[in-house]
């Protein structure tokens, strides 16, 4: 691997949650970190948390007193995510990730955990993947600071997700400054990045058995979130076009996976695909899908999409997206 590459293994919880460790301060305290494509902020729990917080005191803290790198910044923010809301202020520190050192990274030492979700989780903070329009005013995020310090030669990551592996294996790999190929098979599909700030990209339309569902509609490709979300106003017509039935307020789609069909994303000239192997879950003998609805104009691509295809995540002039079949040993 080239030394302008950054290889970093993952970890997962239940296939829901994916992080890897980081270091924070010199000397390097360490965290575990779930590295968010849906975000651009990076936080962590601080050791000025009150003792109330019950989240802060099951997760590691960091502490400024023993990093002889911190600067103090002291703004407060707070940040709301679909899962709940943290809250701290500013600091500044070196961070460090697979051997490079990044200085000078603007991050929240969180005080308060808003939602008792925080408590259960296996990472401590998160590092933002996202670019500066969504990041906190006059602040560079993790990404754009990595390239700006050529910590990395080119410009952009790789995201390969898989099943909750057997003991030996990572159950992913996040590669900074290049791409895997023995992680997929064919060529790299790019499009381009479509919004400010997000890895969005334009799906042309979404598909099952021929039948249009959805179309000429906005896509997050997000490492955040676990599952698949998409407008509420599809919900009904993705599920007719599955046969789902109503069972009181869930809808149970059939066990016989090879009687169920795909769903087709269409993305200009390619098509990428999830078969009912990816987007069903048997719980207690009752199959239900992964798709999830919310009340925004726009999909987002979740852990389950990821671990179906890898992702290239480009950075370089105005922005792209590469896709290919993950490659699962």
């Amino acid at each position: 691997m080239s030394s302008n590459v950054l290889q970093l293994q993952l970890a997962t919880q239940h296939n829901i949650e994916y992080y890897g460790e980081i270091g924070m301060g010199t000397p390097a305290q360490r965290f575990k970190v779930l590295f968010d494509t849906g975000s651009a902020n990076t936080w962590l729990p601080s050791s000025s948390c009150p003792t109330t917080d019950i989240a802060c005191q099951r997760h590691k803290q960091y502490n400024s007193q023993q990093s002889s790198s911190y600067v103090a910044n002291g703004s407060k923010f707070s940040l709301a995510y679909g899962a709940g809301m943290v809250s701290g202020y500013l600091s500044q520190d070196t961070l460090h990730l697979a051997g490079a050192q990044l200085s000078g990274l603007t991050f929240g030492e969180i005080t308060q955990h808003h939602q008792t979700i925080f408590e259960s989780m296996s990472f401590d903070g998160i590092v933002g993947l996202a670019f500066a329009a969504i990041a906190w005013h006059e602040t560079t995020p993790f990404l754009e600071l990595l390239c700006q310090q050529r910590k990395i030669q080119q410009c952009l990551f790789s995201v390969y997700l898989r099943q909750q592996p057997v003991a030996a294996q990572a159950a992913g790999e996040l590669l900074f400054g290049g791409v895997n190929s023995a992680r997929y098979k064919g060529e790299l599909h790019y499009v381009p990045v479509s919004g400010e700030g997000y890895w969005q990209i334009q799906l042309s339309g979404v598909a099952v058995r021929g039948k249009l569902i959805d179309n000429n509609v906005a896509a997050i490709v997000d490492t955040g979130t676990s599952l698949i979300l998409l407008p509420q106003r599809v919900l009904g017509s993705l599920y007719a076009a599955l046969g789902a039935r109503m069972l009181g307020d869930i809808y149970s789609l059939s066990c016989k996976l090879e009687e169920l069909p795909a769903v087709a994303m269409h993305l200009g000239n390619f098509t990428l695909t999830l078969t009912p192997a990816d987007y069903v879950v048997e719980i207690e003998g009752l199959c239900i899908s992964i798709f999830v609805p919310f009340n925004y104009d726009f999909w987002v691509l979740g852990d389950v999409f990821l671990r179906r295809y890898y992702t290239v995540y480009d950075a370089e002039g105005s922005g792209r997206m590469g896709f290919a079949e993950a490659v699962h040993n």
